[in-house]
């Protein structure tokens, strides 16, 4: 999380920043030790009331008990040493060599989004029941203690893919996404990493989800499993770029959706007739919304679509 929400090129605590997307609104965050100078930059002007309502969901101290905690922290630690391994571009590389260890950090993270009730994904009760099972059973204390036992039902049929851009947010902001239209496999944007998740093996030749145009290269990357070592296939950062380019016209469609249904509305509860509001005002305050010179803190939120839809449908009226 602190590669994906802080400033660009910055792990320290403190120095978030970042943007929440929904279809709906857009919110923002900052931490306390983002300089004022950045601050102005983003949202214009620094009030009382920005700094009172800045709020970072994200950042939470012991969300398990100490011991969850300890046990999670270890497998953190020991698969956080391969993002300074020897990586390579175009080919499939071994990242870890220890069976199940990788699989495990995967495993935790897509468990834990699930758990999590603000982070807009939910796997299938019985697939997050799984994998609190795997977790339970193999999570250690000791990274010495790890063993994978090979007649283990819940490893049986269950692997992942990584394809990863190493470096790449070391100098370019990244994502946390995950959308409900790809779950087979259950497919993620991780920072610099695209993470697909299977619990069964059949979905490998199952119906082809392109997930933002990455399946030429999730084809390339290995099936991983607990049993083996842990392979990911790396791309240049110009081709991950377009992974998030791609993303961003995904998320302006669905704002755009939002916003048409939302003035339809208006213009019923205005009107009291049920039928679309009238293209007229529609496009101009859609256009409105598009060419905002508001500052970047302050564009795509609830305020502003209520500032421009109110002040168009006011100024179009008067000159009916």
């Amino acid at each position: 999380m602190k590669r994906i929400i802080n400033e660009v090129g910055t792990r320290e605590r403190d120095k978030e920043m970042g943007f929440k997307i929904t279809p709906e609104t857009t919110g923002s965050f900052f931490g306390k030790a983002i300089l004022p100078e950045k601050l102005e930059e983003i949202y214009g002007e620094v009030t009382d009331e920005l700094i009172e309502k800045n709020d970072i969901e994200d950042i939470v101290d012991n969300y398990f008990c100490s011991s969850c905690e300890k046990r999670f922290s270890v497998i953190e630690n020991e698969y956080a040493k391969t993002l300074e391994k020897s990586t390579k571009i175009n080919e499939n590389y071994t990242s870890e060599k220890r069976p199940l260890l990788g699989f495990l950090f995967w495993s935790s993270i897509v468990w834990r989004l699930s758990i999590q009730d603000n982070s807009g994904f939910k796997l299938k009760i019985k697939e997050e029941n799984k994998l609190r099972r795997i977790l339970d059973k193999y999570l250690v204390i000791k990274i010495q203690d790890l063993q994978v036992k090979p007649s283990d039902p819940d490893l049986a049929n269950i692997g992942y893919k990584i394809i990863r851009s190493p470096h790449f947010s070391d100098k370019h902001s990244t994502w946390l996404h995950w959308s409900p239209e790809f779950q087979r496999p259950y497919s993620f944007i991780i920072d610099e990493y695209l993470v697909f998740f299977y619990f069964k093996k059949s979905h490998l030749n199952g119906m082809v989800q392109n997930f933002y145009n990455s399946e030429k290269f999730k084809k390339k990357a290995v099936f991983n499993t607990p049993f083996c070592e842990e392979t990911i296939y790396g791309i240049a950062h110009d081709d991950f770029s377009v992974f998030g380019q791609n993303l961003a016209h995904f998320a302006a469609s669905k704002r755009n959706e939002y916003l048409r249904l939302s003035l339809d509305e208006i213009h019923y509860k205005l009107s009291g007739i049920r039928e679309q509001m009238p293209s007229r005002y529609k496009e101009e305050i859609m256009r409105r919304i598009a060419n905002s010179e508001e500052k970047l803190g302050r564009k795509g939120t609830t305020e502003e679509f209520i500032r421009i839809t109110r002040d168009t449908i006011l100024e179009l009226s008067n000159n009916t």
